[in-house]
């Protein structure tokens, strides 16, 4: 597993957890029929906000990240309990 100190750039943390969760998301049948400029912004700011949380480890990063973006767009928005996006976080309705 990759950890990375608090020293260390976080760009370097995203990448690295970025390219770990995107080969699983093109993948997944839930997440890879969205438009891939949708899941690309997504992806990216999850793992800025858990980075500046203070996770380091990009094996976590990406599982979270995976996780989060699951959840926001597991249910479209018209249903009930649908996910909406805040910016830092899903919240159900």
């Amino acid at each position: 597993m990759d950890q990375f100190s608090s020293q260390q750039v976080p760009d370097a943390v995203v990448s690295v957890a970025f390219e770990k969760a995107w080969s699983f998301i093109e993948k997944d049948p839930l997440l890879a029929h969205n438009r891939k400029a949708v899941l690309h912004s997504r992806l990216r700011t999850y793992l800025e906000h858990l980075i500046r949380n203070g996770e380091r480890n990009t094996l976590d990063l990406a599982n979270e990240a995976i996780r989060n973006l699951r959840a926001e767009l597991a249910l479209s928005p018209e249903q009930p309990g649908a996910c909406t996006w805040t910016g830092e976080s899903v919240r159900r309705r």
